[in-house]
């Protein structure tokens, strides 16, 4: 069996929001703005108060399973005054605004309203309580269109670097299809397992696929998943001393199961952790997604796995997850 030392180096609140189109077509500017950045654009007095606090809150808290404090995004604010063509440039915007005729609160989404790709969203209300109000009932599905605006411009930066012949490789083995960024080298093949990585200036970019038949939907529980993942990374992963190999973290931040909606009449979980080398002081976060092959009688998970000691790894890891995320069955 073949084997690669792994080497130091790395509440939806009950609403509707109307989705439009912004104007489009060919010579749209591209949107400006750096991984997780989010444009507010509010009157300075909300947000040097209750409003900006609440939105600071939900957007900047912690983002899971990441071993040290990132936040889930980065906050910009602007003024409604201030709010000219630069600002119209940046890829997340988010403009609150009060309207005194208004009866209750809205909220609107567009997409690439100036420049593409964008995301903004408008949320108003008849008073600064209000708007407050109708920023908290949204967080989660204000959440959810960043982190989908996020994933997406992502995987179609991926595409642009993709290595086509790996993804026919992966195709042919796993009949799936998935963008493989270039780069990315297998470090192992087995018969149903393989593991790409890629080294980067600031760490190593993991991805390990991995099918089992279907035998139960026990093979979707925590604990399932993790035995199988740690058998597995035991198996192929190992550090760069002699009996170290990698496995998941348990004991401080146990891995949290979800199920996950982000593929098409596909039933899925997704598993987010830590993983740390057992015999020596490494680790990073992982994500994973694990989903039913109904067509092949089979589970196939995807699972990404970061390492960049010292470094920020929030945007590195979503990176991952979003090449994860643009898989589909062949």
């Amino acid at each position: 069996m073949k084997r690669i030392k792994f080497l130091a180096g790395f509440l939806l609140a009950v609403i509707v929001l109307h989705a439009c189109n912004g104007s489009q077509g060919n010579g749209m500017l591209s949107s400006t703005g750096r991984g997780g950045e989010v444009l507010v654009v509010c009157s300075d007095k909300q947000w040097k108060g209750e409003l900006g606090d609440s939105l600071q809150a939900i957007l900047m808290q912690y983002t899971a399973i990441l071993p040290q404090y990132e936040p889930m995004f980065s906050l910009s604010h602007v003024s409604a005054e201030r709010f000219n063509e630069i600002y119209q440039k940046q890829r997340n915007i988010i403009i609150l605004s009060i309207d005194p005729s208004l009866e209750k609160g809205k909220a609107k989404v567009e997409r690439n309203q100036w420049v593409s790709p964008q995301l903004v969203m408008r949320i108003s209300a008849n008073s600064a309580e209000n708007l407050i109000a109708e920023v908290s009932a949204r967080q989660e599905v204000i959440i959810k269109y960043l982190i989908e605006s996020e994933m997406s411009r992502y995987l179609k930066l991926q595409k642009r670097g993709q290595d086509f012949r790996k993804s026919q490789q992966l195709e042919k083995k796993f009949n799936i299809s998935l963008v493989v960024p270039e780069d990315f080298i297998f470090a192992v093949k087995d018969s149903n397992f393989c593991w790409l990585r890629r080294d980067i200036e600031l760490g190593i970019q993991n991805i390990m696929i991995y099918t089992q038949d279907y035998v139960s939907t026990s093979q979707f529980s925590q604990k399932h998943i993790v035995q199988l993942r740690d058998s597995l990374t035991k198996r192929y992963v190992f550090g760069s001393v002699d009996s170290s190999y990698a496995t998941t973290e348990k004991k401080y931040l146990p891995p949290e199961v979800k199920q996950c909606f982000s593929f098409e009449n596909i039933y899925a979980v997704r598993t987010v952790g830590l993983w740390e080398m057992e015999g020596e002081s490494k680790g990073g976060p992982f994500v994973s997604f694990t989903l039913l092959d109904e067509a092949r009688n089979r589970v196939i998970t995807l699972d990404a796995f970061l390492y960049a000691p010292g470094e920020k790894k929030r945007d590195m890891l979503r990176q991952l997850e979003a090449v994860l995320l643009g898989v589909r069955m062949r």
